[in-house]
């Protein structure tokens, strides 16, 4: 019996000693990686400072499920963020706010997740040479005093360093991208009107194609009392060394009735991922690889059809460099 108790009493004094060292362990992390990019800080500085761009790198928003958004505050800096929701049940959601932003140079922003953990990621922005920075990211992530998961999680799980590795890739990726001309990010359109024509050619004769067409659109906005509300747009409905069947078109202010070939569509509203592209109509494929890429990068899938809208009037600027079309891939 007295043994019994003996051992009673060393359980007991055993359970209370490992629940002390609990509490006063530390219930916080600090996770650093470093990475030289081959673009300016202020390139850097841009994707972390302004909360719409977290979107091209934050590996948390990139759910190929989908996440919906609110921002909050200001654009940029110091007060800015974003409420996000993940519309995959297995993932969580959470908040980002800026707390402090010095230019070009450093950015800290608070995440709380709905997991009830939240941690402080402090960004360092250092040029190093001619056009490259070295970034610096420090993630101090904090647990409630009381999870074990915490002291699990730093003994055997690397989760959250290889999270963190992501995003320093991610960011560099992208900030290269920007640098090299086609800047590529995640935008939500809304639906607009529009009226077109469909047809199909081969590859070689497209231009010459797509101007009559766009003549013809043209005479219909005239008789039928309409008013371009953007630019002329172009969607691909198939492309392959053979031919092309293509869809040109011209926003318009109101739905009317269609005449022969032309009609009147609504494009949905959706995200899209989309191309900044600068230069001439003939190398607009290089723009098409690059969100080709971007979309195998994050896992994004492809729901439509690719299009663009010709942003630049080439008949008011003469330099084809200079001619900026925006391209268009709807996501899920």
């Amino acid at each position: 019996m007295k043994q019994t108790k003996k051992i009673g009493k060393i359980v007991t004094l055993t359970v209370l000693t490992v629940a002390l060292l609990f509490y006063l362990l530390p219930n916080v992390t600090l996770i650093e990686q470093s990475m030289e990019i081959k673009t300016t800080p202020d390139k850097v500085f841009e994707l972390i400072n302004q909360p719409d761009k977290w979107k091209e790198w934050y590996t948390p928003l990139q759910d190929e499920m989908g996440v919906q958004m609110r921002f909050t505050g200001p654009a940029q800096g110091k007060g800015a963020g974003f409420q996000w929701v993940s519309k995959n049940p297995d993932q969580t959601g959470g908040t980002m706010n800026i707390r402090n932003s010095k230019n070009n140079r450093m950015v800290s922003a608070v995440i709380e997740l709905n997991d009830r953990h939240s941690y402080v990621m402090s960004f360092k922005i250092k040029p190093v040479k001619k056009n490259a920075s070295l970034l610096t990211i420090t993630s101090r992530l904090q647990f409630p005093q009381d999870s074990l998961l915490h002291y699990l999680q730093m003994m055997f799980d690397r989760s959250e360093e290889l999270a963190v590795i992501d995003y320093i890739e991610n960011i560099s990726e992208v900030a290269v991208e920007k640098a090299e001309g086609i800047a590529i990010h995640l935008q939500r359109i809304n639906s607009f009107t529009y009226i077109s024509i469909t047809d199909s050619c081969k590859w070689n004769d497209i231009s010459k194609k797509m101007s009559g067409l766009y003549k013809d659109l043209m005479v219909f906005v005239a008789r039928s009392d309409l008013s371009m509300t953007n630019r002329p747009i172009a969607i691909y409905h198939q492309v392959d060394d053979k031919q092309v069947v293509f869809e040109v078109g011209i926003p318009v202010d109101k739905e009317v009735q269609g005449a022969g070939k032309i009609q009147c569509k609504t494009m949905p509203a959706g995200n899209n991922v989309v191309a900044d592209y600068y230069g001439s109509y003939d190398t607009l494929e290089d723009g098409h690889n690059a969100i080709q890429q971007w979309l195998e990068r994050y896992r994004r899938t492809l729901r439509g059809y690719p299009w663009e809208i010709y942003v630049t009037d080439p008949t008011t600027e003469q330099d084809p460099n200079k001619w900026l079309t925006r391209i268009f891939y709807p996501v899920d």
